[in-house]
């Protein structure tokens, strides 16, 4: 059932991990289309999009003189049906704001049984509540990209787990922002200050993520010490024992008993409740 509750859309992976444009050579705005028209998917596998609905989503004022991001819409639009994810009997050429695109999805090429990245309602809502300076679009695929390395444990049809031991599988991100920043076309300010909103919270919203600092480790005395990535879970129960799970883990990985404190004066104590 796709209710406020329950819905989600599974976003393949492969147009996460790296750099959308560079790799497939189409607009960031395949993103919030791709959620969109699985958002509006009938149970027929029918969907209905405006263009409109789309630029919503960045905020853009339409007039006269469309936008560039009217036309990238039209790109991504396309891309999928090169791609066969789709099928449109409209003209592209011939629509505006408001008309209503009938997309017929064809789900064996639009839907990824595997290697896909799970975003609820809920989680496109806290995401489309941001009114910082910060771009929706960066906030979305940041989040996504995080996400689409927390690994799910092998679950049975009942949803109870496969995995006898979860802690040797946790379910947590504890990447590289360097890689991620490359990976994205993003600066890792920005890709912080993503972050920084993910783990936050207010009275009107959970935080999404989890996080805890790490510290740093030495390899050996000819270095300077360099700090290990933080960990983050997806704000959900059991959400302190998977960050356990992924501490212990980095221990075997870094190959120490202890990690040292977290070097640097400019550590980012993010605002959130979760905070650990």
């Amino acid at each position: 059932m796709k209710n406020n509750t329950e819905y989600f859309t599974r976003f393949p992976n492969k147009y996460i991990q790296g750099n959308i444009r560079t790799k497939f050579g189409v607009s960031r705005k395949f993103y919030i289309v791709y959620i969109l028209i699985d958002k509006y998917r009938s149970i027929e596998n029918y969907s209905w999009i405006t263009i409109r609905k789309v630029l919503d989503f960045y905020g853009y004022k339409t007039h006269k003189n469309k936008p560039k991001a009217f036309g990238e819409v039209l790109d991504v639009l396309e891309y999928m049906i090169n791609n066969e994810m789709i099928e449109v009997k409209q003209d592209l050429n011939s629509v505006n704001y408001e008309t209503g695109i009938e997309i017929k999805i064809i789900s064996n090429n639009f839907d990824h049984a595997d290697y896909f990245t799970k975003l609820t309602s809920e989680q496109f809502h806290v995401i489309m509540m941001n009114e910082s300076s910060l771009n929706r679009e960066c906030l979305l695929m940041a989040f996504l990209y995080i996400t689409s390395y927390i690994r799910c444990r092998p679950r049975n049809d009942d949803g109870s787990e496969k995995t006898q031991n979860p802690s040797d599988k946790p379910e947590a991100f504890f990447g590289s922002i360097e890689k991620m920043s490359k990976e994205l076309a993003m600066s890792k300010d920005t890709i912080m200050s993503c972050i920084e909103y993910l783990i936050g919270s207010s009275d009107n919203r959970n935080a999404l993520l989890m996080k805890r600092e790490v510290g740093s480790i030495q390899p050996n005395k000819d270095q300077p010490p360099k700090n290990a990535p933080n960990i983050y879970v997806l704000n959900k129960e059991g959400y302190k024992s998977e960050i356990e799970w992924a501490f212990q883990k980095m221990l075997e990985l870094y190959r120490v008993d202890v990690f040292d404190k977290k070097k640097g004066g400019n550590t980012t104590q993010e605002k959130s409740k979760y905070l650990l």
